[in-house]
């Protein structure tokens, strides 16, 4: 008997009672810089980008989970702004209840750690192509 694959972090906040599902236009803002962190955000579909000016941006794709360092780190405002920059639909859950899923599933902790890495690893690979 096999072991069924872990859960993706889309599919274990989709499946919380408590999430909101948004669906967003392009350009449209889900948290500006200095507002109150209060929510993890999951894209089911779509692009969303995270930007502190002109020449600090980060994109996120479907799957992946924005701006958690945020909402872990104990910070109380956002320090990025977030913007659709294709038509989105994301899934999104209170601090709280985030904080509860990392306790019931600590594997989540180790996918986003993974995730983390990948795109650390990325950035010093296209780095290189600077120097």
């Amino acid at each position: 008997m096999s072991a069924s694959a872990p859960l993706t972090p889309l599919e274990l906040i989709q499946e919380q009672p408590e999430v909101d599902r948004l669906t967003l236009p392009t350009g449209a803002t889900v948290f500006s810089a200095g507002e109150p962190v209060q929510f993890i955000h999951v894209i089911e579909r779509g692009w969303m980008e995270l930007s502190s000016g002109p020449l600090n941006r980060i994109r996120f794709g479907s799957g992946e989970l924005f701006f958690y360092e945020d909402l872990v780190d104990g910070a109380e405002c956002h320090s990025r702004d977030a913007t659709a920059v294709t038509p989105v639909s994301l899934f999104r859950l209170s601090r709280s209840n985030f904080l509860a899923l990392i306790h019931r599933h600590p594997t989540l902790v180790l996918q986003l750690l993974s995730k983390q890495h990948s795109r650390l690893r990325q950035q010093r690979a296209d780095a290189r192509h600077f120097y």
